[in-house]
């Protein structure tokens, strides 16, 4: 029997904690079954679902599509396709969700995309291009109510067949600015976003305190907390100054002085007893930035 992808909402509604994996496409020149490979050894846990990225600042990673249609195709897992706007007019979105439907992707990560150096915060022309990641979710939404952009008028939407696309956004728990981040949320909201994940955190109190503000300014949407399992010291630095993530005193502590094997046993004690505060504290589930290593995959979710 053929494999039916699901919606995430549908899949987070049945079940209490999801575990779920990022993964990333080869750079542009290299085998695509480097990732394939990886794939099918995460075919062999029990998944709820595994995300692909799109090449992010720049970086040529093209197959994000394809890879996502092979995820459930050719493995029988559920996929979540990052959709990045910001090198697309709305017709190229357009053009591109309609891809997705042919494919047969029902879950898409909408973002905006990371500038790559030198590029402006926001795309130029504000009638050709979504100039935040709300208008591309109410550009996807719009598909979902069956409205496509019209060939000449294009103050008019077109009617055409509704697609059935489940949503899902970026959310960050440690924001500089956390007025601004919950307004933004909340414009995702009423745009049409179903779900979020969060970008990588390591203090389950700063997702359970994020959570409860965006209760409070009525977003009641799931909200999948991102982990970042890292496995040595080397991690945790490019996760903070890349990244900005606030990691706890208390792991980098117990990190000085130690061997590959032990930091690695350290780091991963950390990612499992952080993904159980998460599920003690009512997280829908937890997705994991594992960078393609799926060695780290099989340790946690043998545990989790």
């Amino acid at each position: 029997m053929m494999f039916q992808p699901e919606k995430i909402t549908n899949i987070l509604a049945k079940k209490n904690f999801t575990i779920s994996v990022e993964v990333f496409p080869p750079r542009n020149g290299k085998s695509p079954e480097i990732i394939l490979k990886k794939i099918e050894e995460l075919s062999k846990l029990d998944l709820d679902f595994i995300s692909i990225t799109k090449g992010a600042m720049g970086s040529m990673r093209g197959g994000t599509i394809p890879i996502g249609y092979m995820i459930s195709e050719r493995y029988g897992m559920n996929s979540l396709v990052h959709f990045r706007c910001r090198d697309m007019n709305k017709r190229d979105v357009e053009n591109m969700l309609v891809d997705h439907t042919y494919f047969g992707i029902r879950n898409i990560l909408a973002v905006l995309g990371d500038p790559i150096k030198g590029e402006p915060e926001c795309p130029l022309d504000p009638e050709q291009h979504n100039q935040y990641a709300s208008e591309l979710v109410g550009q996807v939404d719009d598909m979902n109510k069956g409205r496509y952009i019209h060939l000449k008028d294009t103050s008019q939407p077109r009617n055409g067949m509704e697609t059935d696309f489940c949503i899902g956004i970026a959310a960050y728990p440690e924001a500089d600015d956390m007025d601004k981040e919950l307004m933004v949320m909340e414009q995702k909201v009423k745009k049409g976003a179903d779900f979020a994940i969060t970008q990588m955190i390591f203090d389950a109190d700063a997702y359970s305190d994020y959570v409860k503000k965006l209760k409070e300014r009525g977003i009641d949407i799931p909200v999948i907390p991102g982990i970042r399992p890292v496995t040595k010291a080397e991690h945790v630095k490019v996760a903070e100054e890349v990244f900005k993530a606030n990691v706890p005193n208390s792991l980098k502590e117990s990190l000085k002085g130690l061997g590959p094997e032990e930091a690695r046993k350290v780091c991963i004690d950390f990612s499992v007893e952080l993904c159980q505060k998460l599920k003690e504290m009512g997280a829908p589930g937890v997705h994991l930035f594992t960078l393609n290593d799926i060695s780290v995959v099989v340790d946690i979710v043998s545990r989790i």
